[in-house]
């Protein structure tokens, strides 16, 4: 049975490729995955294995997180590694050749040096190319971000390969499915977060932070709330100090009358179901999962014109692209939809089509393990390959 190790920094996001890890090893696959913390953290039915990957840069401790990954990997002779995020991505490559493993794959979900200055995003270029120069493949999530690595010089564009359209495995077409809501569920929770027919609520999920876009939306609307007097904000997503958005607009957000906080929930489709409009403000991106939830909830969306955000919407058909990447070209976009009704609903009824036709997670789990099946037969890189799962 061919085997491969996977490997992401943390062991929480172990949780965003759980279902991935299990369908591959449901179809002939042998499969590890390593992080950090997974003493404190087990999930059922994944083989865990620590590794002390640190998510910045911490030379000492990554000399050790690579010593004990080579180790590992000479221990282990796995046919295929799998490595994502900066860190762990960076350390398994450079682990992964050094014990002879045939096939590395490095995965680029976004790259952290698009919103850096200075030296250190002169570093954090110089550690990209080296984790890609070091890999046998390297998979990307959307067009604009194989676009991006090789205009840059990071990559060899014959090492680039994309599953589908993108995304990092797709959506559960089930999960979100407007039809599939439990409908007194949803009454319950616009009771409780005092939302009206009449209300055009403006929606966001995700972290909030300062390269997630949350000064320039809650600039926007501010404005839009000069100007609308029906409409809401709804921001599901927790605050993190590592980049924190100005306080300022953290006191709007607490004291706004129009503005309604959740914490982070494992049930954002009944969110998203309230929602008019998503919006999508992130600076950087390497696709945007939460863009196509809310376009399979049928809520058009809008975002900037940044790498891995555009890939998740069709200007004027599910969404909007915003003009310029600041809160007067997310107001004028967002004022747009608010002023067109009629538009909303056809690309809400859109939205829901291109999701369903392009970002199926089983579609896409399928794609990655034919991918796997090619790299172990063929036991080379091989240009064909990505042309292949590219189409």
């Amino acid at each position: 049975m061919p085997k491969i190790i996977q490997g992401v920094t943390n062991v929480f996001s172990v949780m965003l490729i759980k279902e991935q890890v299990e369908y591959v090893a449901a179809h002939g696959f042998n499969i590890k995955v390593v992080c950090n913390n997974a003493e404190n953290k087990k999930y059922e039915g994944i083989s865990i294995v620590h590794i002390p990957f640190e998510r910045e840069i911490s030379p000492y401790k990554d000399v050790v997180s690579l010593f004990k990954l080579y180790r590992y990997l000479k221990s282990e002779q796995p046919d295929i590694i799998n490595f994502g995020t900066p860190k762990a991505g960076l350390i398994g490559m450079i682990a992964g050749y050094l014990a002879g493993v045939n096939q590395r794959v490095y995965i680029v979900r976004g790259l952290r040096l698009e919103t850096a200055i200075g030296l250190k995003r002169s570093l954090l270029m110089r550690l990209e190319k080296v984790a890609c120069t070091l890999s046998t493949h390297v998979l990307v999530i959307s067009d604009s971000l194989e676009e991006t690595l090789v205009s840059q010089g990071i990559v060899n564009p014959k090492k680039v390969v994309r599953i589908g359209k993108g995304s990092s495995n797709g959506i559960d077409l089930k999960k979100f499915d407007p039809t599939q809501l439990d409908l007194a569920k949803r009454l319950d929770l616009c009771m409780e977060l005092d939302i009206k027919e009449e209300d055009i609520v403006i929606g966001y999920v995700g972290r909030m932070t300062r390269d997630k876009g949350i000064n320039e939306l809650i600039k926007a609307f501010n404005r839009l709330a000069q100007t609308h007097r029906d409409v809401k904000l709804l921001l599901v997503g927790d605050y993190e100090n590592a980049d924190p958005i100005d306080e300022v607009h953290v006191e709007t957000i607490r004291n706004h009358a129009r503005i309604i906080h959740c914490p982070y929930t494992t049930e954002p489709e009944y969110y998203y179901s309230l929602m008019d409009i998503f919006a999508f403000p992130t600076h950087r991106e390497g696709f945007g999962n939460v863009s196509i939830e809310a376009q399979a909830m049928g809520v058009p969306v809008v975002t900037f014109n940044v790498t891995g955000a555009k890939d998740t919407v069709l200007d004027g058909q599910t969404g909007l692209i915003a003009h310029s990447i600041d809160e007067f070209g997310l107001f004028n976009s967002i004022d747009r939809l608010i002023k067109h009704p009629l538009l909303r609903m056809r690309m809400a009824t859109t939205a829901r089509s291109f999701v369903v036709d392009h970002f199926d997670r089983k579609t896409m789990q399928e794609a990655l393990v034919d991918f796997y099946r090619m790299l172990k037969e063929e036991g080379k890189d091989d240009g064909q390959v990505a042309q292949n799962l590219g189409a």
